[in-house]
């Protein structure tokens, strides 16, 4: 029997936006962000590597971002404990342990915030095939997601991208018509952020030069 494929990264993060034109504006002006429209939204770049995309809800999909893991045998999107949204593709993963350090702007780490611990290990861990320890999913050594039962954006999976100074880009966010909902120390990547973009969406900044 073959064995089952491991997740080893992000393709990209997704965001669903009632608005993606104000969402690709709002991003472009954070993180100097490309937006190139797609006929259904938008992809958005940092040099030659996509890091996003955004386009309308569809079939009830509730509006947010949520983190596209890539190494699966098929796409689909996942619902686990906590209602904690993914996206799973085939192919490479472009972001993550083993992908270049990520560049300004670019996805540099992902955590789960979960009231049920256990249910949330059992699930995620077992099927894109994941280990767990202390506050860490791993591949072989490697960590290659967070989880915590803290909740600085709800409960789900935030995505969390690179900057080079956290208290400017978070003190951008409402001159841009977001907000910043919060500050930490956090326990892997010091300083933080989390900003909500005008549709009420929410990302990390982390001033990282390396995954996690």
């Amino acid at each position: 029997m073959p064995a089952r494929p491991i997740v080893r990264g992000l393709r990209r993060a997704d965001l669903i936006s009632q608005d993606p034109i104000a969402s690709a504006v709002f991003y472009r002006a954070l993180l100097d962000w490309t937006p190139v429209p797609t006929g259904v939204g938008f992809d958005c770049w940092v040099g030659n590597r996509r890091c996003a995309a955004m386009r309308n809800p569809r079939g009830g999909e509730r509006p947010g971002w949520r983190p596209m893991f890539a190494g699966t045998t098929q796409d689909a999107s996942l619902t686990g404990p906590d209602d904690a949204v993914a996206l799973v593709v085939k192919g490479r993963a472009q972001h993550g342990p083993w992908a270049p350090s990520p560049r300004l702007g670019e996805p540099c780490w992902v955590e789960l915030s979960t009231q049920a611990l256990e249910r949330a290990d059992a699930f995620w861990a077992g099927i894109l095939g994941w280990s767990v320890l202390a506050d860490q999913y791993l591949v072989g050594e490697r960590p290659l997601a967070g989880r915590t039962r803290c909740r600085p954006a709800g409960w789900g999976w935030l995505c969390y991208f690179a900057v080079e100074d956290v208290d400017a880009i978070s003190a951008r966010a409402p001159k841009l018509g977001g907000k910043t909902i919060d500050r930490s120390n956090h326990p892997s990547l010091g300083t933080t952020a989390v900003v909500a973009d005008p549709t009420g969406a929410v990302i990390g900044l982390a001033a990282a030069d390396t995954w996690g």
